[in-house]
């Protein structure tokens, strides 16, 4: 199975889920800027939460996603607000007819004073725990 982890992170919590994620998939995670220049069965796409949605390089990046290059997608993200705010992500990539897997992954992430040192190693296995269930549910 051919696998690619893509994030867009300001502040580096989104890169740590990425590259626990990656490392569970065998693969090395790649910030946004870097396009899927090669057809995947599953790519792996995380960012943070800011201000209630998600930053417009991270939507820009889905925007160029060649749905004929991403067979599947599963989201991962961060935020310090709420865990469960967004699943913007998995609505942009179905609009562009890429399948997202039912299974997501968000962790708290530090902000200034909020949740200090998230993600944390717990976060850090959860977060490759859910990559390896992901690669098995698409064997």
């Amino acid at each position: 199975m051919k696998i690619a982890v893509r994030y867009y992170s300001r502040g580096g919590n989104a890169k740590k889920v990425a590259e626990a994620i990656a490392q569970a998939a065998g693969v090395v995670a790649k910030d946004c800027s870097v396009p899927v220049a090669e057809p995947v069965d599953l790519l792996f796409l995380g960012g943070s939460v800011y201000w209630a949605g998600l930053d417009k390089h991270f939507k820009q990046f889905i925007a160029q996603l060649d749905p004929a290059m991403v067979k599947h997608a599963a989201t991962f993200g961060t935020s310090a607000l709420k865990k469960d705010l967004d699943k913007e992500a998995d609505k942009l990539m179905q609009a562009k007819n890429i399948s997202v897997a039912t299974r997501s992954f968000r962790c708290w992430g530090e902000f200034a004073a909020v949740h200090k040192g998230h993600p944390d190693a717990t976060d850090l296995q959860q977060a490759a725990v859910f990559a390896q269930t992901v690669m098995a549910e698409l064997k």
